[in-house]
């Protein structure tokens, strides 16, 4: 082994998970995904590159555009942003500026669809949604319009989506 080469560099495309796993982003591998993994990174991840005035997850962002859609398009829409969770939130107004990210993303996107069994590419019930619940965010949350409006901490978060995760998959195995 390169003494050099740091414990932590793990070759393009590989990272860390929070469970520990290596997962290579340029080629993903279903068996690898864990929802414990998405939960956590999506719920400390912060929505709109964290320019806000307070915290608000991609996690809790997921969860409100779940309650927004049929039943059976719940675990597509509570997971539609999970690809983040391994490729972080990065505003769209970046991410156009980078072609080879929405290739990534629709590989990691389209593992995780197969390992939690849904449709890919989404529902057009849950990509309105996920419009709809972008306009609410941008004026109550960006624009700081006055309203009544509960924001999760990470921990809690965490704790909602895989209780949502839970219910929906009816404790299902993964």
């Amino acid at each position: 082994m390169n003494e050099n080469k740091s414990e932590i560099d793990f070759g393009p495309g590989i990272i860390s998970t929070y469970k520990g796993k290596r997962f290579n982003v340029l080629a993903p591998n279903p068996e690898l995904i864990c929802i414990e993994d998405i939960a956590h990174a999506l719920s400390n991840l912060c929505r709109f590159g964290g320019h806000i005035q307070q915290f608000y997850s991609v996690a809790q962002h997921s969860l409100i555009v779940a309650a927004l859609v049929p039943r059976n398009h719940k675990l597509a829409a509570l997971l539609h942003d999970a690809s983040e969770a391994y490729l972080v939130d990065i505003p769209t107004p970046v991410k156009v500026l980078l072609p080879d990210y929405f290739t990534i993303e629709y590989r990691v996107t389209e593992a995780i669809s197969k390992k939690f069994g849904f449709q890919y590419p989404f529902h057009e019930s849950v990509i309105r949604a996920d419009k709809k619940i972008l306009r609410w965010e941008w004026n109550k949350i960006v624009k700081r319009e006055h309203t009544v409006y509960s924001l999760m901490s990470p921990d809690e978060a965490e704790r909602e989506f895989l209780t949502h995760f839970h219910a929906v998959t009816e404790y299902e195995e993964f």
